[in-house]
């Protein structure tokens, strides 16, 4: 503080980054002031409820929590969802059974544990599982050599020479809805690094008895956790109520423009309305795309370290991922409870959440909706079947009719649907409306939205700035920036926003990702092999057991 004055903070952007970092300036007694482009809170994971939909809840785009979301569920404990309750008490479902639905045979869904239910789910066969493993290993064995190398590299068309064809096309079709971006983008370092987070981690989440059932607990290898209602309703409105009684400030439809640096500092902000800001910290917690714009209108500032890195970051362009809604007029029964299924065979890579399978009962799906299903096209660039153009490049019309098509064509679906159902399929449910995300606008120059979605990619890795900047009071959160989850993700922008925090405030608390003794002592051994520029440890270690298989043999021989 100076003298009786609080120091102020000017937080741009009320996505899920900004809004950490908010949390944690506002408990340190800073006066925050949070402005955020749209009218609501939550970014990329934010919903809504339009009359012209009948008020049925949309949501920008499927989201989950992984047994790895450690910054993320510490800071929705502190969050009251009630009088009596927390937002991790409340708003968190019970672990969803993960599926994958071919077009031919059986949905197969994880049991035990992703890696032993990985060859029945993923249509290995033969030597498919030895490699697919062989693979995974050694990505997860490297250290500097996956940040120099395998983050380069594409990790669909790595698998690609080692696995069968229905293996590798089921394989890459998870990476969407599992590592959040797509098998033309993910590379083979965020590939490995998400599952070596998922399936090694630790402390385990405790979570207490409800009406669902006995306590249970949320750790390493179990299936991920959805919201039990809308987003904005199940978090972000009252994450924005605790805020404001922090005395947190919010201005909604309030776009940053331009900031002004003196040389050694910013002094102020401009909206886009002309409205001038001060404040004592900026913390600029915008989408990358966004950023970059910013900071290219004052050129001494897109020179300076860190912040130069926003314009190649956002090289690749924005990535498109459409989410739509399907509500039926009646209720559809699924075998297990809450489920979420991969479209295996859908070129456009879908991906189903039964909402009301999951949401509490008493949330309201839209005007007669007895059934509500959110879908996600998580690959925005392959041709569609009916007219072979991708996302990017249809109309609303060839969409929907490319989605449903997909979706509709999915055996696998349709034999589960049936099974819970007393034998009627799919189809046999009446369509009340098709909606997609009322943001998206879809013209003959393609599909486009004002607030461009960003993913890590294989060229993105260098470019990935820190929350901290050159400039002492102008700060940087959000997913793109680097954080130990690494992975742009719910995680990463909790843990950006608490990042960006402690940059000012030293103490504020970032809980670290897991990683064991056994696994650095790896990377340690493999970072030595890389630096005489040798093969990985494994391969190493495979030639040299073979050396002394070969020389223990020719010992025998010669006795």
């Amino acid at each position: 503080m100076t003298g009786d004055r609080k120091r102020s903070v000017a937080v741009f952007g009320g996505g899920i980054s900004g809004l950490a970092a908010a949390h944690e300036f506002a408990q340190l007694g800073y006066a925050v002031s949070v402005y955020e482009a749209n009218r609501d809170p939550g970014g990329f994971f934010r919903s809504a409820r339009l009359r012209s939909e009948g008020n049925m809840p949309s949501e920008y785009s499927w989201h989950g929590f992984g047994p790895w979301y450690y910054n993320v569920f510490d800071i929705m404990k502190q969050i009251p969802f009630d009088e009596s309750t927390t937002l991790y008490e409340k708003s968190l479902s019970r672990p969803i059974n993960f599926g994958i639905a071919p077009n031919e045979g059986e949905a197969q869904f994880i049991r035990t544990s992703p890696i032993l239910s990985a060859p029945r789910m993923l249509r290995m066969r033969g030597l498919d599982i030895l490699r697919w493993g062989w693979l995974m290993a050694n990505t997860w064995a490297a250290h500097r050599r996956t940040f120099a190398h395998y983050s380069k590299l594409n990790a669909s068309e790595a698998y690609k020479p080692v696995l069968s064809r229905s293996a590798w096309l089921t394989w890459r079709a998870t990476f969407g809805p599992w590592i959040g971006s797509d098998w033309t983008n993910v590379s083979l370092h965020s590939m490995g690094d998400f599952y070596r987070k998922l399936l090694i981690t630790k402390p385990s989440h405790y979570h207490k008895a409800d009406a669902e059932g006995p306590a249970w607990r949320h750790g390493q290898g179990a299936n991920w956790l959805l919201l039990r209602g809308p987003s904005n309703e199940f978090w972000f409105d009252k994450w924005v109520s605790y805020l404001q009684e922090k005395e947190v400030r919010f201005f909604w439809e309030q776009p940053l423009h331009r900031l002004h640096y003196d040389g050694q500092s910013i002094t102020g902000a401009q909206l886009d309305s002309g409205e001038a800001v001060t404040a004592d910290i900026y913390v600029l917690a915008v989408n990358p795309f966004a950023a970059a714009e910013i900071i290219g209108r004052e050129p001494e500032l897109a020179e300076k370290d860190q912040l130069r890195l926003l314009e190649p970051l956002v090289a690749d362009g924005p990535h498109t991922q459409v989410s739509f809604r399907i509500a039926f007029l009646e209720k559809i029964k699924w075998p297990r409870k809450r489920t979420a299924v991969i479209i295996s065979d859908s070129e456009y890579n879908l991906t189903l959440f039964p909402e009301d399978e999951v949401w509490a009962p008493d949330v309201d799906l839209g005007k007669e909706v007895k059934s509500l299903w959110t879908l996600t096209a998580c690959v925005g660039t392959a041709p569609g079947r009916i007219y072979g153009k991708p996302v990017i490049h249809c109309t609303k019309e060839e969409f929907l009719e490319e989605a449903t098509t997909q979706l509709f064509a999915c055996n696998g679906l349709d034999k589960l649907i049936r099974k819970a159902n007393n034998g009627r399929g799919v189809t046999s449910f009446p369509i009340q409306r098709i909606e997609v995300w009322h943001e998206w606008e879809f013209s003959p120059d393609g599909i486009k939205t004002h607030q461009p979605k960003w993913v890590n990619s294989t060229h993105t890795r260098p470019y990935r700035p820190t929350q901290a900047t050159p400039v002492s009071n102008l700060l940087l959160a959000g997913a793109h920036t680097m954080t130990e989850a690494d992975v742009w993700s719910i995680e990463g922008a909790v843990e950006s926003g608490r990042r960006a925090a402690r940059v000012i405030e030293p103490g504020v608390a970032v809980l670290p990702q897991y990683r064991p003794w056994w696994l650095r002592g790896i990377n340690a051994i493999d970072d030595l092999l890389f630096s005489f520029g040798l093969p990985n440890m494994f391969s190493v270690g495979l030639f040299v057991a073979a050396i002394i298989v070969v020389l223990a043999a020719a010992m025998w021989a010669l006795r």
